[in-house]
């Protein structure tokens, strides 16, 4: 006769196969959660990433035309300076304009033996282009160098530089009679009835 199992021991070895299994699925369910991320979250850092992103680009445009606008600024400050000290001294004083091409194979030397050189009413760039007009009138020539002279009655050789650098361009112009020094930005032209700027 064969002998039968207690009824309470078949119970106990299933209940056994039971717990184990669903420890199994406890354990398996606690290192799939710790291991992945849910949909919230990646929801999460990906808005943040959007909203980082939303205010950086937008400012990396406007550097360019910050740094472009302090380039010419200090253009328009040395002619002004010069102007003054010519009236102030007596004696004629000149501001060059130096636009560097970082292409050329002398550059690096070129620039430091301008750099050493420079004096008070000296403006040395290699971000910038520039081109000069006698007159309003006239075509543009591309130059490497421009050099406006101030005398001390009050007037100049005068001229226009005109600045570029990609989309951006500004003209200064220096009236030749009266030394006046007027300046105009970001595709605005310069006309014979523009008043000084204002910086």
């Amino acid at each position: 006769m064969a002998r039968m199992a207690h009824p309470g021991v078949k119970a106990m070895t299933r209940t056994l196969a039971v717990d184990r299994q669903l420890a199994q699925v406890i354990r398996y369910t606690r290192i799939a959660r710790l291991s992945g991320f849910t949909l919230l979250e990646l929801m999460v850092v990906l808005a943040i990433i959007l909203i980082g992103a939303g205010l950086i680009i937008p400012n990396l445009g406007s550097l360019e035309t910050k740094s472009f606008d302090a380039e010419v600024r200090q253009a328009v400050a040395i002619l002004k300076y010069a102007r003054r000290i010519s009236i102030v001294e007596g004696s004629p004083v000149t501001t060059r304009f130096i636009a560097l091409d970082p292409q050329q194979t002398n550059f690096a030397l070129k620039r430091e033996q301008l750099m050493a050189a420079r004096k008070a009413t000296d403006w040395i760039s290699d971000k910038l282009s520039l081109k000069y007009r006698k007159e309003i009138n006239q075509p543009d020539e591309n130059k490497e160098s421009v050099e406006v002279t101030f005398f001390p009655q009050g007037g100049s050789t005068g001229g226009v530089l005109i600045f570029a650098s990609n989309q951006l361009s500004a003209q200064i112009r220096v009236d030749p009679i009266t030394g006046r020094i007027t300046a105009a930005y970001h595709g605005t032209t310069l006309n014979e009835e523009d008043v000084d700027a204002s910086f």
